[in-house]
């Protein structure tokens, strides 16, 4: 049955319920991993996608799952023996989310941004407020703030929101800084204390048992790694997750890079002309960057062949690159991202390459040009 061209607004969009099913499923697939018992509640995200298709059933006024158990014997079997329709919603007919019990390649693509669509879109609203008023005073070192707090401080107490706040460069974006900063939630604090991690500077969180801390950033580099410890009192702020996701996670690859390429005595800028780009590297014939933290090569090849960033028109080389932490945990991440999407291959006039070579490929232009 097809979806009517208009459809009211309490109709859930089939993309985003997709991405959050699959994300579900990842999450539900990896609780289940060591084959022992199950613990209730499911991830949030598998509830809240059997919500949303049966608003979709509804709407089409069609069969919908019955439960979470009945859900995943739908993911079990091809979107085209579905029930449900799900127009605009990236998915081939014969493609399902599970196989043999397992996620399959569409689920891990599809789940690859944690299902998370709605939040991104989000994301985008509050980077686009930012954008607009530092463009309008014509404060791009405003903007450049901005990014770098979510960047290097993705929790901090309310006292130290407050002292950054004074700065005069974030203080043109206080309400926006402000709301990307909500309070931490409740399970994160025990003891009277909010615990940190020192790999990534996030919250760690309590697993079950309620006495296991974990980092919940898959990309984080020490994962282990105890960080300062904060008086609940404070009152802990944890940057949204949407935007830990799509600023912070590409960001510390972003200033890594920087600095690298600072240290060679080279010209950098970071998010010029208001975020052009993710980096502009060289005074003269400068090349420039777009920073990708996706942990899914084939999703991300994807995303690229829908949209490419924009290239200036004075760039002498132009390059996507993806950081250190997402080609570590995937073999041959470039290699598959490049047969996702051929206009990234060498020779293009964007390229992709880890963060490793892109900062080999800078060190050499400085030692020839030296």
């Amino acid at each position: 049955m097809s979806r009517p061209s208009t459809a009211p607004v309490w109709v859930p969009d089939p993309q985003i319920v997709l991405a959050q099913l699959a994300s579900g499923i990842l999450g539900y697939a990896q609780q289940t991993a060591d084959r022992s018992a199950f613990r209730l509640p499911y991830p949030a995200n598998l509830q809240l996608a059997l919500d949303r298709l049966t608003l979709l059933a509804w709407h089409q006024e069609t069969e919908s799952p019955a439960s979470v158990v009945e859900l995943l014997s739908w993911a079990g079997t091809p979107f085209a023996e579905w029930p449900i329709d799900l127009p605009d919603a990236d998915v081939d007919p014969e493609e399902s989310l599970l196989a043999y019990g397992r996620p399959t390649a569409i689920c891990e693509e599809l789940g690859s941004l944690r299902g998370d669509v709605e939040g991104e879109m989000r994301e985008n609203a509050l980077i686009r407020a930012v954008m607009d008023r530092t463009q309008a005073a014509q404060a791009p070192a405003s903007y450049v703030a901005f990014r770098r707090l979510l960047v290097e401080y993705p929790v901090l107490t309310a006292l130290e929101l407050d002292t950054r706040l004074a700065d005069p460069e974030l203080a043109l974006v206080a309400d926006q800084v402000r709301q990307a900063y909500p309070e931490a939630p409740p399970e994160a604090a025990a003891d009277g204390v909010v615990r940190t991690c020192g790999g990534c500077r996030g919250l760690l969180l309590p697993l079950d048992d309620d006495r296991t801390w974990t980092c919940e950033d898959d990309s984080c580099s020490a994962p282990g790694t105890a960080g300062p410890i904060h008086p609940a009192a404070e009152g802990v702020r944890w940057l949204r997750r949407e935007l830990r996701t799509f600023i912070t996670a590409p960001g510390r690859a972003e200033l890594r890079i920087a600095q690298v390429v600072a240290d060679m005595g080279v010209a950098v800028e970071l998010w010029p002309d208001f975020d052009a780009c993710d980096l502009s590297v060289f005074a003269e014939r400068p090349w420039v960057a777009d920073v990708k933290a996706w942990r899914n090569p084939t999703r991300l090849g994807r995303a690229l062949r829908a949209r490419m960033f924009s290239v200036p028109a004075h760039a002498d080389r132009a390059y996507v690159v993806v950081g250190q932490e997402q080609v570590r945990a995937q073999q041959r991440y470039i290699e598959r991202l490049r047969r996702a999407c051929p206009a990234v291959r060498p020779g293009q006039r964007v390229v992709a390459v880890s963060e490793k070579q892109f900062v080999e490929a800078v060190r050499r232009r400085v030692e020839n040009e030296s």
